[in-house]
């Protein structure tokens, strides 16, 4: 399945298995760790890594918000990936995409790739430490804060599976009782994988969709 919904902190939200998470009651898609240019910066380096990561994740930024015509877009952290001349190509695109959707809010809450590169010339509003919505805390990286549930990105969670003699490293969805952490959106970025804790709730990104693990 592609979708699923879930109650966390006493809101509903939904789930998608292209690493995005849906927020109904304020028309508002959450993603995290983007990483746009991490390709270009690793080519710099000398590594073989092909081209076409920005035009393949802004293709699914688009179907996501032809599908929830959402008002606001945040990105809980690391929509850059390092510092990068303004003509260079996957500057030009991501403008260009923004452009396309001038009229939907986009916020950017800072994470540590951030701090390379001005989001705002790609038209991105920054919020440099998090964002209290409600009892909801959008923030980069987890933590606690009394009250409040946050949720944010950084870690790239992953999750370890087991289909007979073979093992999966898949992108996940991780929610304990305090923080829930998105998968990283960006194409090119690694995992983190943990076992779970008591009371988890984990959702694996599988190619085949969204598989639940937690209670």
């Amino acid at each position: 399945m592609n979708e699923l919904r879930m109650r966390i902190a006493g809101e509903s939200w939904t789930l998608h298995a292209e690493r995005a998470m849906y927020w109904p009651r304020h028309k508002a898609l959450l993603v995290t760790d983007v990483h746009f240019g991490k390709g270009s910066v690793l080519r710099r380096a000398g590594l073989a890594v092909p081209t076409g990561q920005t035009s393949g994740d802004l293709a699914r930024l688009d179907a996501l918000i032809a599908h929830y015509e959402p008002q606001r877009v945040f990105v809980l952290g690391d929509l850059v990936h390092g510092a990068a001349p303004l003509d260079a190509p996957w500057i030009r695109m991501v403008s260009a995409w923004r452009q396309r959707h001038a009229a939907i809010a986009m916020i950017l809450i800072a994470g540590n790739h951030d701090r390379h590169f001005d989001a705002r010339e790609l038209g991105f509003e920054v919020i440099t430490e998090s964002l209290r919505i409600s009892d909801i805390v959008l923030r980069h990286a987890p933590g606690e804060i009394d009250g409040c549930y946050v949720l944010a990105g950084h870690v790239h969670p992953g999750v370890l599976l087991h289909d007979g003699w073979r093992r999966h490293r898949l992108p996940a969805f991780r929610f304990d009782e305090h923080c829930g952490l998105l998968p990283a959106f960006g194409t090119l970025t690694g995992l983190h994988e943990t076992p779970p804790a008591p009371g988890e709730r984990i959702v694996a990104v599988t190619p085949a969709g969204l598989v639940p693990m937690g209670p």
